[in-house]
């Protein structure tokens, strides 16, 4: 992995982080503060994204220079679609909805339909299956789905280390609630695992909470996974990706299945780490 390192100067001592980086790196405050914004930025081994902090004496900062993700598709791929609903392959790096050119304004404009709407959401990071309705009536109906436990959401993730075979569920509290996911290790070795994650809930953030919780965090989940992986802070993203959706259609009661494919930055690190 490549990244830059400099020490604090005496001279630069209280001031602001995205200031010292500007200076030092010879770029506008603004891409500075953007990097900061990326999480990024390691001042003394720890992934500092705060505007605000300020910097000491002898102070150890460290740019990552990560590899970046794949391009975001001009054409958004459809994986299944009828009169009332839409199952799309989110690329990462867009936000799902409720915001100018998130993946539901994009796919309002190339569906020319400004009823569409998410159903639910997936991180910016996250890539995969994203469910849309055509219309609110569409979408009020497709709501008990993931109150209850109609709908089934698989994912595919990279974790640090080797998972333990033992645990094929997790069961904790988050928020408040009890939260299930259920795991199946696909590959594994020294180095990472690669698992396949059903969830039975839907808490906030559950899969990355819930491995990070056991010590097996995804690998570039910048909130969760901390900075004591090598591997981790290599990654462009965290490596999690909603692989499927299988779920009764909430008016022909039909099921069905969309699958969205590994994305071609998980196929990579897959190969790097040498796994399948």
């Amino acid at each position: 992995m490549q990244k830059t390192t400099f020490t604090v100067k005496h001279r630069q001592s209280g001031q602001r982080l995205f200031v010292v980086i500007a200076e030092e790196q010879n770029v506008s405050k603004k891409q500075a503060q953007g990097w900061i914004d990326e999480k990024r930025v390691l001042v003394n081994g720890k992934r500092i994204w705060i505007r605000r902090h300020l910097l000491k004496e002898d102070d150890t900062v460290e740019i990552l220079q990560v590899a970046s993700t794949a391009p975001i598709p001009k054409k958004i791929s459809i994986l299944w679609s009828d009169a009332d609903y839409l199952i799309v392959n989110k690329a990462p790096g867009l936000l799902s909805n409720a915001r100018v050119d998130s993946l539901e304004d994009r796919l309002q404009k190339q569906q020319k339909n400004s009823q569409i709407c998410a159903v639910h959401r997936l991180d910016k990071e996250t890539s995969g299956c994203l469910l849309f309705a055509t219309s609110a009536d569409a979408k009020t109906a497709a709501i008990p789905l993931f109150r209850g436990r109609d709908i089934i959401k698989v994912y595919r993730a990279l974790t640090v280390g080797k998972f333990p075979n033992i645990w094929k569920e997790i069961r904790t509290d988050i928020d408040g609630y009890i939260a299930t996911t259920l795991v199946k290790i696909l590959d594994s070795n020294r180095q990472a695992s690669y698992l396949e994650l059903r969830i039975e809930t839907g808490r906030t953030h559950q899969i990355r909470r819930h491995l990070a919780n056991k010590r097996y965090p995804v690998l570039g989940d910048k909130k969760y996974a901390g900075t004591g992986n090598e591997i981790s802070l290599q990654q462009p993203r965290q490596m999690l990706h909603a692989y499927r959706l299988i779920f009764p259609h909430p008016r022909t009661k039909e099921t069905i299945r969309a699958t969205a494919p590994i994305p071609s930055d998980i196929k990579r690190t897959l190969n790097q780490l040498k796994l399948r």
